[in-house]
């Protein structure tokens, strides 16, 4: 009989455990409600008019009070075998320390929310109770009092936050973070089903996939568990099982294809490889790099008689994958290669996208991803203070060709290394390792975040004495455990990382590095003080969208000191560190909410452009950059590119030009010829040495031009022109000059400007811009706050989508419109626009797409704080 899986979604509650409740508790919620399963309690709470939701307004403290308390989920369980011989309780996740009961029975006990667990029913079912309906109890204890007597025994492990997250194996930014609220959960977060079966099962399935010589390589480990209880052959012997492994794809010209193999086990033997060869197998590419195609792959359990007993199904793609680190003449490289191609990576980190991460559903996965491969991106970094996410959110970068960096979830702290924790961690690691490996977009596994750095940085050794911190699982048990269940992908010790224990954690040469001086302590320019080998963090802050700040925020009037703006921003000083960025740049720090808004997010854009455009057209020293971050799991000013609401902010429109296949940036000389030598005593700048000079395409003389213009082409060679502009402020040409651009294969050329447009004669009235095709980089030799900026003077045409659905506009500049911004979610809650800040010449025009409007919103479309250019809002 095939394995039968049922899941047990319905007729559940929950309570809270009486003699748990904190004072501030409702009555209500110890009497028990309905309960979402999967979920977790606050959702239910919330649902019930028990909980005010803890992401508006400052209902945040009020709410804390759910993470003290014990919580027990109950329903009704049919344990009848209906035929079979085993029947198991699946629990796909539990957060975090549950204690499970049937008939008050217990079956299980967990303490760790990123494992899956089974629990085997077969007591209940052996005929010595007709009775098949029991009674299923979960008991969720408070987390705080888990991590409570864990750190008793452990001590105090030194921290930025004054949260237990290290001392129990949960999603660590439940408990806040520099972006995050803190929202304690508790529940059942992925499905609960019963599953029944004979004979045996599958109980786990690695597909490893490879490349050689052109075809396709798939060894299938594959491991089964044996019932134990059925009808043994006449030696009294378990029957031999067969296993099939079916691989379906098709051929570059659309040829439908299927390979098998097969494997026949004795009752010896609880694993084996079956190892599939797909000849001519297309392969997977990232994103920008080729096509995805998946193959269908269908591993199955028989007996010898062809009876399936059980039966897996998934899709993975074929491609290889290594990651250069050897030596080099500057230091260690951070090189990522798929089918033997080196990637430039232009990624984003993420991080859990609800604070209630059993919301976060497939739909929302296919919107945020999809989001991101709309702004060129082609790597996500899963962050190590959330969770390993679902399938659904592995899928979805399979078909989209989005390489995932995964780390395992430690962050930003000391850990215990002692029981229980560490049980827990080598169950964890093995679980999810093999879990994961059938994703072909999966290519890298990282140890921790920040951990081994902020450990020198901070001093850690103090507080720790002799006590392990975690830097044994970072350097021995995690590389064995990937070397020993997914050797085929490269495991990484931290974030950042130099490869070596005697080298600072955070060396711009070698490996990895975060750039977190910049917007911490130092003005965005500084990004081009250095040029990282790979930069796997860095980034910069600017509140969500207006309308999700207003949905979340009911501050009469709402400013940027008005109590739930401040409520909604975590970082430490973060209202502080936006106003530095603000001053220097553009001489204020508004009061009024909407020009600090647009200011912030103008700023946001313009400090990761300046890193951006640094680091990738110093190619191929740098091989890769990361942005800090993606999206939000709350309404909160962050580093976001994406707030919680889905709307995209105009970082995110400004990285889809920085992420193009062909970028064009003009920067300054100098910041191309040396770079600050090495500051140790600190422990947070970055040692350092001299950048070659790039190749020139154009000539000028030598020393010349205080800036240039550098082109990055990812894919290919280029021969095209670059059209360079000097003009005053009120839009007038000064000097023009058109400089062919020439790379014969993929990389970068820089184009040394003659004097004419590549030295401003005024650098408060004038600027620099540069074209090729469609694309341009703009340069403003000053501050903003020192430019003489004119008034803009535009005019703007409104016309119904050709297709029904929304408005095109039409915006021709009659003089100089610097960083014009359109903000169509100030006049609809579902208005979109597919531009961010732009900037235009005289004649010029710019079309944009808006959803979400209509017609009759057209004369609020044009109003203050709608559309807007800079000059206005430093004038007003």
């Amino acid at each position: 009989m095939t394995l039968e899986r049922e899941e047990l979604r319905d007729a559940w509650t929950v309570a809270m455990v009486d003699e748990t409740a904190p004072a501030t508790a409702p009555a209500g919620a110890i009497a028990g409600i309905p309960a979402t399963v999967p979920g977790q309690v606050h959702t239910d709470l919330e649902r019930e008019g028990l909980l005010a939701d803890p992401t508006l307004d400052r209902n945040e403290d009020a709410a804390k009070w759910v993470g003290r308390a014990d919580w027990t989920y109950s329903r009704t369980l049919d344990v009848d075998p209906r035929g079979h011989e085993r029947v198991d309780l699946v629990c796909d996740g539990l957060d975090t320390v549950a204690e499970l009961t049937l008939d008050g029975v217990q079956i299980g006990a967990t303490r760790n929310m990123h494992r899956r667990y089974r629990f085997d029913l077969r007591d209940t079912t052996d005929g010595s109770n007709a009775r098949t309906e029991r009674d299923l109890e979960i008991l969720f204890e408070s987390p705080y009092r888990e991590a409570g007597r864990v750190a008793a025994r452990a001590g105090a492990m030194p921290g930025p936050y004054d949260e237990p997250f290290p001392y129990v194996r949960k999603m660590a930014s439940n408990f806040g973070w520099d972006w995050g609220l803190t929202a304690v959960t508790s529940g059942p977060w992925r499905p609960i089903a019963i599953e029944r079966w004979s004979t045996a099962r599958l109980r786990d399935v690695r597909p490893l996939v490879d490349i050689e010589a052109g075809e396709g390589v798939l060894d299938a480990h594959i491991a089964f568990e044996r019932s134990g209880l059925n009808d043994l052959d006449q030696d009294g012997e378990d029957d031999d099982l067969v296993l099939v492994v079916t691989v379906s794809g098709e051929t570059e010209d659309g040829a439908k294809t299927r390979q098998r193999s097969r494997a026949q086990v004795t009752p010896k033997q609880d694993e084996t490889v079956v190892t599939v060869r797909v000849p001519e197998v297309q392969r997977w590419w990232p994103r920008g790099y080729g096509e995805q195609p998946l193959y269908d792959v269908v591993v199955e359990l028989q007996t010898v008689d062809g009876e399936v007993l059980d039966r897996q199904g998934f899709r993975t793609g074929f491609r290889s994958t290594r990651i250069d680190t050897a030596v080099d003449d500057i230091g260690r490289p951070f090189d990522v290669y798929v089918n033997g191609t080196r990637i430039d990576v232009r990624g984003v980190n993420w991080i859990p996208d609800d604070v209630i991460v059993s919301r976060v559903d497939r739909p929302r996965y296919e919107s945020r991803l999809r989001a991101a491969a709309d702004l060129n991106v082609n790597m996500v970094r899963v962050w190590g203070g959330g969770v390993y996410e679902s399938h659904d959110f592995y899928e979805v970068c399979d078909e989209l060709g989005l390489l995932v960096w995964q780390d395992f979830p430690f962050a930003c702290s000391a850990y215990p290394e002692d029981e229980p924790l560490r049980s827990e961690v080598i169950a964890e690691a093995r679980d999810n390792v093999a879990r994961l490996s059938r994703h072909p977009s999966l290519v890298l596994w990282n140890g921790n975040n920040e951990n081994i750095w902020l450990h020198d940085v901070d001093g850690w050794d103090r507080a720790l004495g002799e006590r392990g911190w975690g830097l044994d699982y970072y350097l021995d048990l995690l590389p064995t455990i990937v070397d020993a269940v997914d050797p085929s992908r490269f495991y990484t010790v931290a974030s950042p990382w130099s490869g070596s224990e005697s080298l600072f954690a955070n060396d711009v040469d070698h490996e990895t590095h975060h750039s977190w001086d910049v917007w911490n302590r130092l003005s965005d320019d500084h990004y081009r003080d250095s040029v990282p080998r790979f930069v796997s963090e860095f980034g910069w802050q600017a509140p969500p969208a207006w309308r999700t700040m207003r949905d979340a925020v009911s501050d009469e009037p709402m400013t940027p000191s008005s109590p739930g703006v401040v409520h909604h921003q975590k970082a430490a000083s973060g209202m502080q560190k936006l106003a530095d960025g603000l001053a220097p740049r553009f001489g204020l720090v508004p009061s009024d909410f909407d020009r600090w808004h647009y200011l912030t997010q103008l700023q946001q854009a313009r400090a990761i452009a300046t890193g951006v455009e640094h680091w990738r057209t110093h190619w191929p020293r740098n091989t890769g950059v990361i942005v800090w971050q993606l999206n939000d799991l709350w309404p909160v000013s962050s580093w976001s590119a994406i707030d919680s609401a889905g709307r995209l902010k105009p970082l995110a429109h400004e990285l889809r030009r920085l992420y193009d296949d062909v970028l064009v940036a003009i920067r300054p000389v100098s910041s191309v010829r040396t770079v600050p030598a090495p500051d140790r005593t600190g422990g947070s700048d970055h040692p350092t040495a001299s950048l070659p000079v790039a190749d020139v395409a154009g000539s000028a003389p030598a020393g010349s031009s205080p800036i240039e213009v550098a082109v990055r082409s990812t894919r290919r060679g280029l021969d095209s022109v670059v059209r360079v502009r000097r003009v005053d402020l009120a839009g007038r040409v000064l000097a023009e000059e058109t400089l062919p651009v020439h790379l014969d294969a993929a990389g970068v050329a820089v184009v040394t400007l003659p004097d004419a447009v590549g030295v401003v004669g005024d650098p408060t009235g004038e600027l620099v811009v540069a074209d090729m095709d469609w694309r341009r980089a703009v340069w403003t030799p000053a501050p903003d706050k020192d430019m003489r900026w004119e008034p803009a003077h535009y005019r703007a045409a409104f016309t119904p989508a050709a297709d029904g659905d929304g408005l095109d506009l039409v915006v021709e500049a009659e003089s100089l419109v610097r960083d014009l911004l359109l903000q169509p979610d100030r006049v609809q809650p579902g208005g979109t626009v597919d531009r961010g800040f732009m900037t235009l010449l005289p004649g010029e025009r710019v079309a944009y797409r808006l959803h979400g409007v209509t017609e009759a919103d057209i004369p609020r479309l044009t109003g203050t704080a709608v559309l807007w250019s800079l000059d206005r809002v430093l004038a007003d």
